[in-house]
């Protein structure tokens, strides 16, 4: 009988520790290359918003706050979609309505779908204010290996005192 539920739960569990489905996703960053802190305030459309966050994907219903610092080495997620095929100011469009960003200095960057002030491109008009990477991932969940295809474009804010 014991060899027997030993039998049965290795049947059960064996099959679970095999490698999972690769998921292919589209993300919007906002990166620091400047030599000042900075902080970004996003303004999401109404359909993303809710408690005083935004909803920062399509693929899932988290929250993240609409005031952050941007790393410097990577930089930040602001939106995440499976939708790889759509342009980044497109999606930055569909999902904001504006953003804002202060400098330690005190200036402040604008950028909306009518333009910028303050800063010579514009995430929400120009594919090509825009760098493209492609990224490989890997997100474990329950004993599985899922890999996630990545087509990240990064807004890098830079040459600004």
């Amino acid at each position: 009988m014991k060899q027997l539920i030993i039998s049965f739960l290795l049947l059960l569990f064996l099959p679970s520790c095999e490698k999972g489905y690769t998921v292919n996703q589209m993300r919007i960053l906002i990166k620091n290359e400047t030599d000042s802190t900075m902080t970004v305030k996003l303004f999401p459309k109404s359909k993303y918003s809710r408690y005083g966050k935004y909803s920062y994907s399509d693929m899932h219903t988290k929250y993240k706050d609409t005031t952050f610092i941007p790393d410097r080495k990577l930089g930040t997620e602001i939106f995440s979609t499976d939708t790889v095929e759509m342009e980044p100011h497109i999606l930055a469009k569909r999902v904001f309505d504006s953003l804002t960003i202060k400098l330690a200095s005190g200036k402040i960057l604008k950028f909306s779908p009518q333009g910028a002030v303050n800063y010579s491109k514009n995430l929400f008009s120009e594919k090509e204010a825009w760098t493209y990477q492609r990224n490989t991932m890997e997100h474990v969940r329950m004993w599985r290996e899922n890999g996630v295809e990545s087509e990240d474009y990064i807004f890098i804010i830079e040459g600004i005192n």
